[in-house]
């Protein structure tokens, strides 16, 4: 029976695999690199990177404008129309480029007026480089005509290029720039082979599209682009902050704290991603409040995991070097138990049971409280990288609680061990 499940959803089975298999990738192999990187160029260096890069997300988020989420239901819907999806395509690139030009003005600027920009500008235009493969790198085309296989190919190339590349181009300390550099060319190698793909294979024609479907398809990647900023500036705020306030050893620090805290909330992410499907065709709320509890259970024995292991994973990453990682890795177990479970009341189960204005306000709410906990923070003096995981902690409390409010205001989830069926 479950065989024949499998086999009845075979396509979403082996997307979701392909899925599995990009991220397990992208979070494990830039690990093996990690001590190396570390130990050569030292932590100070190492959060400089980590900085530029961190400055040109902001850039990389403006360029997607929301664009790789909106267009993945315009292909999926036209993916038997080459008419009309050559038009999609072209409209999604053409805007994207129009951005990425707009954005490298902006970084132009920034580097002929901002004394410390200028003084790395070389580091900031390796990391702005990354910016051009989003304009080439389609995600939401494979996507939508479900090809992942072209998708794990491409990830799992842009990442070898790295973990390679940096073994053998980066020997000293004055190499840090290579580090962003090759990391912004794996990148780009990812968009090179995505373009031909997408040309070659998928016989992808580029048109000049009517104007009226240039608006139409930038207005409907707008409330995406707000949501994706809000995700990337949680993310990115602490480590923003740092190196502006406090010192590049300190971003090191917080970066790897939370590359671990990351990693660390895969198990729950793929678990969810799993039950999606199944919540959203039948949603069953018996099912999602049982699995609620799974949930906790699970997210509660990871964050206590990488509570315990925390100091052996600092010392294997970084030696000595960064003693403060392990006391943030700590504060941030707290984010991973919250982030395990908002995951799954998320889109697994707000979007399934037809809640998408509530999750999306959600993950806005919470960057008005990373504002106020950040302000907050500066008014009483506290402004400190430990202070930062906790108001990361807050901002993913609030995420939790408000998500939590509307499942059992809609009676998704129930109290006092009575069923939803029977409210």
């Amino acid at each position: 029976m479950i065989l024949q499940k499998i086999k009845n959803h075979k396509t979403i089975v082996k997307n979701t695999g392909y899925l599995s298999i990009i991220e397990v990738i992208r979070m494990a192999m830039p690990f093996i690199a990690l001590p190396y990187v570390l130990k050569t160029i030292g932590a100070s260096n190492y959060g400089l990177a980590v900085f530029a890069q961190t400055i040109i997300s902001y850039f990389s988020i403006f360029i997607n404008f929301g664009l790789d989420v909106s267009a993945v239901k315009d292909v999926s819907i036209n993916r038997n129309d080459p008419k009309t999806l050559n038009a999609i395509v072209s409209s999604v690139l053409l805007i994207k480029f129009v951005l990425f030009c707009l954005a490298f003005a902006v970084l132009l600027l920034g580097i002929a007026v901002i004394p410390f920009m200028h003084e790395y500008k070389i580091l900031f235009l390796a990391a702005f480089l990354t910016c051009l493969s989003e304009v080439l790198f389609p995600i939401w085309f494979y996507q939508g005509i479900e090809k992942m296989e072209f998708l794990t190919f491409i990830r799992t190339s842009s990442i070898l290029f790295y973990t390679i590349t940096v073994f053998i181009f980066v020997r000293q300390t004055d190499d840090y720039t290579n580090v962003v550099l090759l990391q912004s060319l794996g990148n780009l190698l990812a968009g090179g082979i995505s373009a031909f793909c997408i040309l070659k294979v998928a016989k992808i024609r580029l048109v000049f599209p009517q104007w009226d479907m240039l608006v139409t398809t930038f207005r409907e990647s707008m409330l995406f682009f707000v949501s994706r900023l809000s995700v990337v500036l949680n993310n990115n705020m602490a480590k923003t902050i740092s190196g502006m306030v406090f010192s590049m050893h300190f971003v090191a620090a917080f970066d790897l704290a939370q590359r671990i805290a990351t990693v660390a909330l895969v198990p729950a992410q793929m678990l969810n991603q799993a039950v999606y499907p199944h919540l959203a065709k039948t949603k069953n709320k018996i099912f999602a409040n049982k699995f609620l509890y799974l949930n906790v259970l699970l997210s509660f024995c990871v964050s206590t995991v990488v509570y315990i292991l925390a100091p052996y994973a600092i010392r294997y990453f970084s030696g000595t070097q960064l003693p403060e990682a392990v006391t943030l890795t700590r504060i941030l177990c707290l984010w991973i138990f919250c982030g395990g479970i908002t995951t799954y009341i998320g889109s697994p189960v707000l979007v399934s049971f037809g809640h998408p204005k509530q999750f999306n306000v959600s993950v806005l709410l919470s960057t008005a409280a990373l504002f106020v906990c950040y302000g907050v923070l500066y008014l009483c003096n506290l402004l400190t990288i430990y202070n930062f995981a906790l108001a990361l902690f807050i901002s993913e409390c609030t995420i939790l609680i408000y998500r939590l409010y509307y499942c059992y205001h809609y009676k998704i989830f129930s109290f006092h061990g009575r069923t939803p069926a029977a409210l």
